[in-house]
């Protein structure tokens, strides 16, 4: 098992930065490794929900299939894979600093069988993946 984790913060309020986080569509605009991302069930989002994201990594294109497991607006979000190459949880909290967002992202990693053996080179490629990644959020979201 590995976690990797991130923080930024975005200067727009802890709501708005919520909103766009939490659906999950939005990804593809600031995170480079997702090809596509898609809500597979019936709005509003919230517990329950699942997502569909096509993404490349190692050279390679990799699908999951996820479920939110915990929504709660708008400080904090929670989801597991329901399918893909290992086991992943993506956890979300936001907390509010002065009309500012501090966003802190950690991303559980549980591969096993040949993934295991990998597991540190997948690590570390999340990790940069994470460090680019943020930053391009941060942009977006302070346009």
């Amino acid at each position: 098992m590995f976690t990797r984790k991130v923080s930024v913060l975005i200067d727009r309020p802890q709501a708005e930065v919520f909103a766009f986080v939490a659906d999950a569509r939005n990804r593809p605009r600031w995170d480079e490794g997702v090809e596509s991302e898609e809500l597979t069930s019936p709005e509003p989002i919230g517990v329950g929900s699942t997502i569909r994201t096509t993404l490349h990594s190692m050279g390679r294109e990799y699908v999951y299939e996820w479920e939110i497991v915990r929504h709660e607006p708008p400080r904090r979000q929670t989801i597991e894979s329901t399918s893909g190459p290992f086991p992943t949880t993506l956890d979300w909290e936001l907390d509010g600093e002065e009309g500012a967002t501090r966003a802190q992202f950690a991303l559980t990693g549980r591969p096993s069988g040949l993934l295991r053996l990998l597991q540190p080179m997948i690590a570390r490629t999340t990790q940069r993946n994470l460090d680019e990644a943020f930053p391009r959020l941060k942009q977006i979201l302070e346009r």
